[in-house]
C-alpha cells in the first residue's frame, strides 16, 4: 500500500513538474524584441477621456454639483491644471487659479479625479449647458471647457 502511494505521489509530482516547465518555456513566452517595448511605450500614453455628463440619469442635472478651487498655496501650486485624461501626464487644457468655479460631472475610476467643466473666465456665471438633464449619460460636447482635476485641490459647495 506504501508503494501504491508513493508511486501516486511520483506521479503527481512528475505531471505538475512537466506542467511548470512547459509554462516556463521559450516557445510559449512572448518575443523579448527590443522594439516591441518601444512600440508597447509610445502607446501607453494618457491620450484624451472626455468628461461624462448625465451619469446620475435623466431625472438629475447633467452635473450634479458645483465646487471651487481650494488648496492652492502660494510658495508651490499657483494654479489647478485641468487636464485632458485624469492622469497628471496628460496635456493641460487650461488653468484656474484659487477659488475658481466648476462644475462637477464625474469621478475617474479610482477617485482621486473629478471630470469638471468650467465657464470662461469672462462670464464665470455661464452655466456651460450642464445644469438642465440630459436624456444618458454622454461625452460633454459643451460650450466650455472641459477636464480633469486632482480631488485634493478640490471643494464641493452646493448643486
Amino acid at each position: 500500500m506504501n508503494s501504491i502511494v508513493r508511486s501516486a505521489s511520483l506521479t503527481i509530482l512528475a505531471l505538475l513538474s512537466s506542467a511548470l516547465l512547459a509554462g516556463c518555456s521559450r516557445e510559449a513566452a512572448p518575443d523579448n524584441d527590443a522594439e516591441l517595448y518601444q512600440a508597447n511605450a509610445a502607446t501607453l500614453t494618457p491620450g484624451v477621456q472626455p468628461v461624462r455628463i448625465g451619469e446620475g440619469g435623466p431625472a438629475f442635472r447633467a452635473c450634479a454639483s458645483v465646487g471651487q478651487v481650494v488648496n492652492l498655496s502660494p510658495s508651490g501650486e499657483r494654479y489647478l491644471a485641468v487636464r485632458a485624461a485624469p492622469f497628471a501626464e496628460a496635456d493641460e487644457v487650461t488653468r484656474l487659479p484659487d477659488g475658481a468655479k466648476l462644475y462637477l460631472c464625474s469621478r475617474s475610476l479610482d477617485q482621486r479625479w473629478h471630470g469638471v467643466v468650467v465657464a470662461p473666465a469672462d462670464a464665470p456665471t455661464t452655466d456651460c449647458g450642464v445644469t438642465v438633464s440630459v436624456a444618458a449619460p454622454q461625452a460633454y460636447a459643451g460650450p466650455c471647457k472641459s477636464g480633469w482635476v486632482s480631488s485634493g485641490f478640490v471643494r464641493q459647495t452646493g448643486d
